[in-house]
């Protein structure tokens, strides 16, 4: 149960500190008996004390985040709601006003509604309704509001949002992609219809909310080709991303108290190494918000433990239990997980980096989880072999059976509690669990990539056991036919035919393109990622590692580490220290550290980004020998202790039989010197 009852974030940047103050007071004014807290976000004011000084004398919490060069209403609101403590979220901007017992009634219906996420459309004041008119007003008059307020349509959304804690958790906030302009409201209300949450407008008289005039934002942003560009990138994120959890692989605003996206469950029994090497694989994912469960299914001794142990990661929890059977194991991983969604794992198969966010972002409306393919390896000689999976449907199951790979599956993991594994059999659970589920009415998505190495060795279970795997196949699809005639079974056999497999441009690339992630004795991998900053030691690395980085003026513009030979452990260090993980297997070049030229190209962006003026810019190459041209601005590339370094500069000077190296900005060379 949280703190209070409601937490209402205004999100800004540079507003007039008298508008804030005039919306948030409209807000506390209207929480009347319900239990409420405003948070003022800050993204990035040049001047951020009005706006603080405004929260103090109000009794509303203020945040300030540094922000980036441009502005982003989903960062802003994210900022807020990473530290709210009321049950509803509600977002709102700062020139809106809300009628006195607004936001009480707001509370109200969400409870009465339950499971749904409320929006309230906004009445725009006429441009003589202004700062300027609300200055002169030593108190609103709320009927003349309403009566020059115009409704504004409601297909924007915008204004005011508000959904449960649970429900903000679960699609992970607004997206934090969308920036400059437009579109956050639209994109965040689709997501929550398709996580669940019904859309339920309040339309009561007493409900109200009106926009204080200014001159439109929109206008302003599309006098710019970078402007027309961040609205044309937003819009194609609202019509054509259907998933619904965003942030994925890094959301900049996450509550601290958040539980776990996703729950990498293992059940296991003295097979601690393989199993080291398997977490290792999850723990380099690009979507780090998980937690792993490993429950021991009465081990001969501590291995499993002290392998957990090792791995210092709080993330890694372990639950050991007397040996009884492998579906009592996995039940109790579900039990004890508190993830969104649990992702399946055997403890000797291997997930490529990209796994869970490939699985999230097949996950889109009527869809409670996904599956894929994956690749069947030779653990002694290194021989693959791809399985693509069919893409799990009713009519798939009932025309042959089966289930995708086990280890290929993320569902949620309320549904899966509610489905649970069978404790009265010993093999085929998987399948077992699987039919019954589709047998329940859920749907699975494919995800349509690799995403799981399985390993093919002498003591997996599908080897061992593969008579009882059998009858309980066919135990398991008698089960899930019960009750269809042959009319039925004639109907689903004819739609199994279509769409049968996702679709595959090329089979050959599609089976190698997580090669670079088999087991350390089979693969030698080059590794590189981009640094959040350069430490001032590094851990030790298996392989050979170094550090490039691009600076200015004492700044780093953007780091990488690059470790030649790397094992899984050093990707694992690697992954702690930075992101965007890039592997190639060895004698490929590893594609962000081949040459310098990216590098002179990040300072190149960043000189235009400081000093936009001018249309042509001269880059020199410095050395002991060669001074910088007067005027210039320095840069340094690095690699370990060496370092690189050129000069930019404006200039309008350049003719056909200029010496330095030069680019032309905003038109090519020979349209310049014509």
């Amino acid at each position: 149960m949280s703190e209070l009852d409601v937490s209402v974030v205004i999100g800004f940047r540079d507003w007039g500190a008298e508008r804030i103050r005039r919306s948030a007071h409209s807000i506390i004014e209207s929480f009347g008996s319900v239990q409420g807290e405003v948070i003022i976000s800050d993204y990035g004011s040049a001047d951020p004390e009005p706006a603080r000084q405004v929260a103090a004398e109000l009794g509303a919490r203020y945040v300030y985040s540094p922000g980036d060069a441009l502005w982003s209403r989903s960062r802003a609101l994210n900022a807020g709601f990473a530290i709210a403590k009321g049950d509803l979220l509600i977002s709102t901007d700062a020139d809106m006003l809300f009628s006195p017992g607004a936001m009480r009634r707001i509370v109200e219906t969400a409870r009465e509604a339950e499971h749904c996420a409320l929006f309230l459309q906004c009445r725009d004041l006429p441009a003589t309704m202004g700062d300027d008119y609300f200055a002169s007003l030593a108190h609103v008059d709320w009927d003349e509001l309403e009566r020059a307020g115009r409704l504004r349509p409601r297909w924007g959304m915008g204004g005011m949002m508000a959904i449960p804690s649970t429900g903000y958790e679960k699609i992970r906030g607004f997206d934090e992609r969308l920036h400059t302009y437009g579109g956050e409201d639209l994109d965040f209300a689709q997501r929550a219809r398709r996580a669940g949450y019904r859309t339920v407008w309040v339309d009561e008289p007493e409900v109200r909310m009106y926009h204080m005039w200014h001159p439109p934002t929109l206008r302003s942003v599309e006098q710019t080709e970078a402007g027309r560009e961040a609205v044309k990138f937003n819009k194609e994120v609202v019509y054509n991303d259907k998933s619904f959890t965003r942030n994925t692989t890094l959301w900049r605003f996450r509550p601290q108290d958040a539980i776990p996206l996703v729950s990498v469950v293992y059940a296991t029994r003295d097979r601690a190494e393989l199993l080291r090497e398997s977490i290792r694989s999850v723990l380099i994912q690009t979507v780090q918000d998980f937690e792993i469960i490993v429950v021991d299914d009465g081990s001969a001794d501590d291995s499993t433990e002290r392998v957990v142990e090792s791995l210092q990661d709080p993330r890694v929890r372990y639950f050991r239990q007397e040996p009884q059977g492998i579906s009592t194991a996995r039940n109790l991983a579900l039990d004890q997980s508190r993830g969104f969604y649990t992702a399946v794992m055997d403890d000797d198969d291997l997930m490529p980096p990209r796994r869970l966010e490939w699985q999230l972002e097949a996950i889109t409306a009527g869809f409670v989880g996904s599956a894929g393919s994956f690749v069947n390896f030779n653990d002694e000689t290194g021989e693959i072999e791809l399985i693509v999976s069919r893409v799990p449907t009713l009519a798939q199951a009932t025309d042959k059976g089966g289930a995708p790979g086990h280890g290929t599956w993320m569902i949620r993991t309320d549904v899966m509690r509610s489905i649970r594994y069978d404790e009265s059999i010993s093999s085929g659970v998987d399948n077992n669990f699987f039919l019954r589920l589709l047998r329940s009415g859920y749907r699975i998505s494919h995800c349509g990539k690799p995403i799981l190495l399985r390993r093919r060795h002498s003591k997996q279970v599908t080897a061992v056991d593969s008579s009882n795997q059998s009858d309980s196949a066919k135990q398991a699809l008698q089960y899930f036919q019960f009750g269809l005639n042959n009319w039925h079974k004639t109907r689903l056999a004819e739609e199994a035919k279509q769409n049968a497999y996702p679709p595959i441009d090329d089979r050959e690339t599609f089976a190698h393109m997580i090669d670079a992630y088999l087991p350390d004795h089979l693969v030698t991998r080059n590794a590189t990622v981009q640094l959040r900053e350069i430490p001032s030691s590094l851990p030790r690395f298996d392989g050979d590692a170094r550090v490039r980085s691009v600076t200015r003026d004492g700044e780093t513009l953007k780091a990488h580490l690059s470790v030649a030979r790397a094992s899984y452990n050093d990707m694992v260090n690697m992954v702690a220290l930075g992101f965007d993980l890039k592997t190639e297997v060895m004698g490929q070049e590893v594609a962000t550290d081949a040459e310098s030229l990216p590098w002179e190209l990040e300072a190149v962006k960043n000189y235009l980004h400081e000093s936009p003026e001018g249309q042509v810019i001269e880059v020199h190459r410095v050395s002991d020998q060669v001074e910088p041209p007067e005027g210039s601005q320095l840069y340094f590339m690095g690699v370990g202790s060496k370092r690189e370094s050129i000069a930019i500069r404006h200039s309008e000077q350049i003719g056909k039989g200029s010496p330095t190296q030069w680019l032309v900005i905003g038109r090519n060379a020979e349209e310049y010197l014509a």
